[in-house]
């Protein structure tokens, strides 16, 4: 670090900046010996900036971690430093002349790197207003075309990315959400006013086609902005000039389309953006998060839990591991697979997430690990009822237990997500309004969120959103929520005149509002006068989405065929554990009929099941399900683990592939609650 406060130049040091420069050219900032080479340049001259950009390029690429671009910014603060101590005359050149402006523009170049990479590392550890100043740097040197930087679009992006806090985090934010984006949209003013002043020096230049792409630079931004605000006509209107010009982000177009409730479009986008991905940098990829949504919404959660865990297993732990562990335990929530889906949320937690490259940051992950807890413990309740209906129940004194520690755990993850959304000062705008292009739960989680918080007040809420909301698509959400409300009210009547005006949406038989109609029909079951109507009903939310009937308040009716060897104690007991689950096995008509068959070996009892509609014409289920004797022998250590078969058999009838029954230990759960609470 000396070196920075060496001296001015001799004609020696001048010969050897010469002979770096020669040797830095073709050098990779990704080649393994760029970390040698640059330490080499700083021996030979530690005052001449190309050895630290060299040094702090070469680290940032590699960062995966805060310590990583914390070790990046000391050689590139070094190297502004000696910059603008040594060539501030140049970098503040402006020109129309070619030859004076070409001896400047390689110093140009070198600076703006040099400050792209810093702000960025300054961003990336959550260090904003060190970001704002080197920016700033920038913006006084009054470049006549940024190169590699761009120095008010990116100020604006992160007055956007902190919106949420004010002057008190950092001196240079407002003091409101409001203000903050506000700001935002005059730096991208300033940014375009730039660009047209600088347009006399830079004609002839440049090619007019190229400068006319700065202007998409800042669109870009103007688009994100404009969505987040739901200015529907303003949105669009930059995104199709960026669509025209092939300068749209397919990512940020994705989360529009989302926002808008054009699904299967945002889908597209989604899966188009994994294709155009070409940064080197160990970005936060939000396609992967966001296509794991969509698969659950179109009733594919296995979908999701495939292409993330493949994700997971590829990157290791590096920045959006934890988004991506959210998004696996969403899937895995949905699958009906509650342990497991509790265990990557409390991975989540334990994570320290870098929000690199996107607008995602941490209250946001807390508000989606806290979100995933709560419905979890739900969960939890669900499966234990399920698995236990016996008619006896509530004469043991162990369910009363159960039923007061569930409780009293759901309460506890219920006021702590409650909490989240009450301090959230932008949770009219995001949350609320279901589906946002920075909302990060789903609208069922959001139903989940705000259920027993004042029925009365959201029913208000969505009433006049349903005449305000300017995106058509997304009238048949909020309808449901209506619904929804008037059901926790007890108003049934009301409740369900919305369902059907949601199942009379033109999109009824889209596959990605799969989620969204399941609800609907378990809806219109709970809120059913009659029990026939109410099987009905419950038989379309079975078709809908299999996964979701065990851990609702309704009964699935099947129609049951055992055939094979049932003579057996193992095989009786399945039976009997089968029979004590929350199913009707009934002899009407309508009922899926499910069909199982025993076999036994020495060590094992296989059973093949399958579940045809009521008038078997299609296939909803089916499979083979093998029990190791030891889980079924009431002779072995555990005298419960005979239980386990029918648990699990009776869980196959919905397509959950469970591997084994019962709760994660109480520390475990709880681990994720505890860490979020830590100031």
């Amino acid at each position: 670090m000396l070196g920075c406060l060496l001296p001015g130049k001799s004609f020696a040091q001048h010969s050897e900046r010469a002979a770096i420069d020669s040797e830095r050219e073709g050098l990779s900032f990704f080649d393994d010996k760029t970390l040698e080479k640059s330490r080499g340049f700083i021996r030979r001259d530690s005052t001449y900036f190309v050895g630290h950009l060299y040094q702090g390029a070469y680290l940032f690429f590699r960062a995966n971690d805060k310590l990583g671009f914390t070790k990046a910014i000391i050689p590139l603060k070094c190297a502004l430093r000696l910059m603008e101590k040594d060539y501030d005359k140049q970098l503040r050149t402006r020109s129309n002349n070619y030859v004076v402006y070409s001896d400047a523009y390689k110093y140009h170049r070198d600076y703006g790197l040099i400050a792209y990479l810093l702000d960025r590392s300054y961003q990336n550890v959550e260090m904003p207003d060190k970001a704002i100043a080197v920016l700033r740097h920038v913006v006084d040197r009054n470049f006549q075309l940024e190169q590699n930087v761009s120095s008010y679009n990116t100020i604006a992006w992160i007055y956007h990315r902190n919106r949420v806090y004010s002057s008190k985090q950092f001196g240079f934010l407002r003091n409101s959400v409001r203000e903050n984006v506000n700001m935002a949209n005059r730096y991208l003013d300033s940014a375009l006013m730039k660009i047209s002043n600088d347009n006399s020096l830079n004609m002839g230049l440049f090619d007019p086609s190229y400068l006319n792409r700065q202007y998409l630079g800042t669109f870009h931004y103007k688009a994100m902005i404009e969505d987040y605000k739901l200015e529907i006509d303003s949105a669009n209107y930059f995104y199709n000039v960026l669509i025209q010009n092939d300068a749209y982000s397919s990512n940020n177009y994705a989360e529009f389309k989302l926002a808008m409730g054009e699904l299967e479009m945002a889908d597209e986008f989604f899966k188009e953006a994994e294709q155009r991905e070409f940064s080197p940098e160990k970005t936060t990829k939000e396609y992967y998060y966001m296509r794991g949504t969509l698969n659950t919404y179109r009733g594919h959660p296995e979908a999701a839990d495939t292409l993330l865990r493949k994700v997971l297993d590829k990157q290791g732990s590096t920045p959006g591991y934890g988004w991506h562990c959210i998004g696996l335990a969403r899937a895995q929530h949905y699958e009906g697979l509650t342990a497991e889906s509790q265990e990557r949320t409390n991975k989540a937690s334990r994570f320290q997430e870098l929000h690199i490259g996107t607008t995602w940051g941490q209250e946001q992950y807390n508000m989606t690990v806290a979100s995933m807890n709560y419905i979890n413990q739900l969960q939890f309740e669900k499966e234990y009822f399920f698995e236990n209906d016996q008619w006896w129940f509530w004469l043991n004194p162990v369910n009363w237990y159960r039923w007061i520690k569930y409780s009293l755990e759901i309460h506890h993850y219920k006021l702590l997500l409650a909490s989240l959304v009450a301090e959230n000062p932008e949770r009219e705008q995001v949350i609320y309004s279901i589906f946002s292009s920075e909302n990060l739960i789903t609208f069922d989680e959001i139903g989940s969120a705000i259920d027993g918080f004042g029925n009365e007040y959201f029913i208000d809420v969505y009433k006049k959103m349903l005449v305000t909301d300017k995106r058509p698509r997304l009238k048949k959400y909020i309808r449901y929520f209506l619904g929804k409300l008037y059901l926790a009210e007890g108003n049934d009547r009301e409740a369900t005149k919305y369902f059907h005006e949601v199942l009379a949406d033109a999109e009824a038989t889209d596959e990605y509002q799969s989620l969204l109609y399941a609800r609907v029909f378990e809806g219109l079951a709970l809120a059913s006068s009659s029990d026939a109507e109410k099987e009905d009903w419950t038989l379309k939310f079975y078709e809908k989405f299999p996964q979701l009937v065990p851990f609702s308040d309704l009964t699935m009716s099947f129609r049951l065929e055992v055939s094979g060897q049932t003579e057996s104690k193992g095989i009786q007991d399945i039976l009997a554990e089968l029979k004590n689950c929350n199913l009707n096995f009934t002899d009407g008509n309508k009922a899926p009929v499910v069909s199982i068959q025993f076999s036994e070996t020495n060590d094992a009892i296989e059973i093949n099941y399958s579940v045809q509609s009521g008038d078997g014409t299609a296939m909803m289920s089916h499979g083979t399900l093998r029990i190791r004797k030891n889980e079924i022998d009431s002779d072995s250590p555990d005298p419960d683990s005979y239980r386990d078969g029918g648990k699990l058999l009776a869980y196959r009838f919905f397509g959950i592939n469970k591997k084994n029954i019962g709760e994660k230990p109480e520390a475990v759960k709880m681990e994720a609650a505890k860490e979020l609470l830590q100031p």
